[in-house]
């Protein structure tokens, strides 16, 4: 990837004289951007243009090249990646469109350039892209023109979309941040956002990166490199709110969709997500402030109304207000000129013109042991004491640069000042109200405290794999779609998960043997796949209390299985304890095509789809974040134990979240599992499944 990047020479191929070529966009920046290196032209038509001679193929340029960029019509392409071959050329970029994303009829094309670079054993970004840009040599290639207005940063951008990395940069240079390296993938069909993120992560002129996807090439990778990441990694997922294509078969499947999986894979792995560009641009300013190390905050404000602002954000993201110590407000108030200002955390500075004393304040301030970081909120409007409130902006920059501890500095004041301000301390940022600054503290404390669990931190528990493979694999040849409840029970015993004590019976005699064997009450179901809720039609009957009952109960059951199943259905009925009291909890899975096996966690029962209190992680999970999942729910609070209620077993919960977890990793022939209820008793009792569906991959069953 650093060829891409720092390429001592540039073939621009496309370039013709006309006045409306779109290359020659690309030949204005590399001189816009004061590019280092060398700047050859292509195009058939020959001539010249900005001074340089205009080469009709690549080939005939006289010198080695290390970087092409090209951009003519589609169907140009492989002969023009074909030169760039025998050229000796290993990178380029292809900023054409006309793909993929015109319909699958242009996959030909694609396939053909796939097979040039396999050939010449080259890389590529694009199609369908607006190029790469490295601030530090000048390496600027979009055709959309921008002018030089970016400072050279440490924040690194990905992005699919041109237009969204464009207005990042329009933004970043309004705010007077800069960036490092930016690059836009297009359909990324041979360099993905991975290839681009594994290098950005050991840049050493990269401290954060940005990403603008509308798909991921490879969840689990992703994660992977997310995982051993050192630097924040932001991120903004589009596309992503379609229903599954296939008609949900699980409160798994229903309850999971592709926004909540890339949430959750996201929290998972310390990536942090953003849904617009105003909370983007916060999370980027963070970026550029030392990290917040805790929650410890100390706010000062030349303005109560700001103050009271700021101490509400304060409490909204989760930090603490200690108060100053008493020799600072002694020494600050001894400096104020009404004394009608009672002095605390925040701190109104509001009648204090000692100017020189703001500095004093920010740097004692930052010095303290017991302070994570500081928001200030300067007012002034520039009609008085204009060079003086400029001065302090400056001073507490640096105090903040110096001792490298994190403020966030609100400036509040007319259009005109702030830009100046801004203008004056390019690459340090401003927020210009409380609250922003506030949410971006919040974000450089969340990002740098909160403990990653890896996939390889998750444990493995000691089963009975060879049975269960065996059990699938009996499934499989049969052509099931999914197991019987009877086969599900068996699985889940196969990997160490209690099941309620249970029976099957295919006649009304066997079932009353059961019942006696079980023990009375008893509950019964009705056992046929194309009974997706058996409660919904009547197919679970519970507290039977006599054989009169089972037998009754029998003979309801075969008649609805009948009637769901047809004719040839198997008379089967399944019976169990009855199991007084617990929580009913879901633990569920399925197969995602991106981020592969993922697990569900949530309150359980015949209302779970009602409620969708439930949290997701991508399988495999260690123990660390079972218990996050756990926490996470709305309904924690219940199973802590509420109105004198005994807590649940909570332990049992989180392990049994890892096993389902273990076993989705094992068996790829599942695509899809819930356990719905999972019965949690008291403290010390533990768990037990009391039914399951678990369906079977369709390339699986073989339908």
């Amino acid at each position: 990837m650093k060829g891409f990047f720092y390429a001592d020479s540039v073939a621009v191929v496309g370039v013709s004289p006309s006045p409306t070529n779109l290359a020659r966009a690309i030949v204005f920046h590399l001189v816009e951007f004061d590019y280092s290196g060398t700047v050859y032209l292509v195009g058939p038509r020959g001539g010249s243009f900005m001074g340089h001679k205009i080469y009709r193929t690549v080939e005939e340029i006289p010198d080695s090249v290390d970087l092409a960029v090209l951009l003519t019509p589609a169907h140009t392409l492989p002969e023009i990646v074909a030169s760039c071959g025998r050229k000796g050329i290993k990178r380029f970029i292809i900023e054409s469109a006309g793909f993929r994303e015109l319909g699958e009829d242009r996959l030909g094309l694609e396939q053909e350039i796939l097979s040039l670079v396999n050939k010449y054993g080259m890389r590529f970004i694009g199609p369908n892209c607006i190029g790469i840009i490295n601030k530090e040599n000048g390496l600027a290639v979009p055709f959309m023109p921008f002018r030089n207005e970016f400072n050279v940063g440490r924040l690194s951008i990905i992005s699919q979309s041109g237009g969204v990395g464009g207005a990042l940069l329009n933004a970043l240079a309004a705010e007077g941040l800069g960036f490092n390296k930016f690059a836009s993938i297009g359909n990324k069909l041979n360099t993905d956002e991975n290839d681009l993120l594994e290098y950005f992560l050991e840049d050493e002129g990269t401290g954060a990166v940005f990403l603008y996807l509308e798909g991921i090439s490879d969840g689990r990778r992703l994660m992977e490199l997310a995982f051993q990441a050192k630097k924040p990694i932001l991120a903004c997922m589009a596309n992503t709110t379609e229903a599954s294509a296939h008609i949900a078969r699980s409160h798994t499947a229903s309850l999971s969709s592709a926004e909540e999986v890339v949430q959750a894979a996201f929290q998972q792995c310390g990536i942090q997500r953003f849904v617009d560009m105003r909370s983007a641009m916060d999370m980027i300013k963070a970026c550029h402030l030392p990290a917040v190390r805790g929650d410890r905050l100390a706010v000062v404000s030349r303005s109560g109304g700001h103050a009271v602002v700021a101490a509400d954000a304060a409490a909204t993201y989760g930090f603490q207000l200690p108060p100053y110590p008493e020799e600072l407000l002694h020494q600050v108030e001894s400096r104020l000129r009404a004394k009608v200002i009672r002095l605390g955390n925040p701190m109104d500075l509001g009648d204090l013109f000692d100017f020189d004393l703001f500095e004093s304040i920010v740097r004692n301030t930052l010095a303290r042991d017991d302070i994570d970081a500081m928001l200030m909120v300067y007012n002034y409007n520039g009609v008085f004491f204009q060079d003086e409130s400029r001065m302090v902006v400056g001073a507490v920059k640096e105090v903040c640069l110096e001792m490298q501890k994190p403020l966030a500095l609100c400036v509040v004041t007319t259009d005109e000042e702030f830009r100046v301000n801004r203008k004056r301390h390019a690459g340090f940022p401003l927020f210009s109200e409380p609250r922003e600054a506030a949410h971006a503290l919040a974000f450089s404390r969340d990002i740098h405290s909160r403990k990653i669990f890896t996939f390889a931190e998750a444990e493995e528990f000691a089963v009975d794999g060879n049975s269960a493979r065996q059990l699938l694999g009996a499934a499989v040849l049969r052509g099931a779609r999914q197991l019987s409840m009877m086969e599900a029970f068996r699985l889940l015993s196969c990997y160490g998960i209690a099941v309620v004590p249970w029976a099957a019976a295919s006649s009304s005699e066997e079932a009353v043997a059961c019942a006696r064997d079980l023990g009375f009450p008893v509950a019964m179901k009705v056992m046929v796949e194309t009974i997706v809720h058996k409660s919904d039609v009547g197919g679970v009957l519970l507290h039977l209390t006599s054989e009169d009952e089972v037998r009754a109960a029998y003979d309801h059951l075969v008649n609805l299985a009948k009637e769901y199943g047809g004719a040839g259905a198997e008379p089967a009925v399944l019976l169990q304890q009855m199991v007084a009291g617990g929580i009913e909890v879901i633990v569920g899975g399925k197969r995602d095509h991106n981020f592969g096996p993922l697990v569900l966690f949530g309150l359980g029962g015949i209302y779970v789809e009602v409620l969708g209190d439930v949290c997701l992680r991508i399988a495999p999970v260690a123990r660390a974040e079972a218990e996050r999942m756990v926490q996470e729910i709305r309904g924690y609070r219940i199973l802590q134990g509420v109105r004198g209620e005994p807590a649940a077993h909570v332990e049992a919960i989180v392990e049994t979240i890892q096993r389902v977890s273990q076993l989705l990793m094992d068996l790829p022939e599942i695509q899809e599992m819930d356990i719905n209820p999972l019965k949690v008793f008291p403290e010390g009792q533990g768990c037990s499944a009391v039914d399951c569906r678990i369906i079977l991959s369709p390339a699986q069953s073989g339908r």
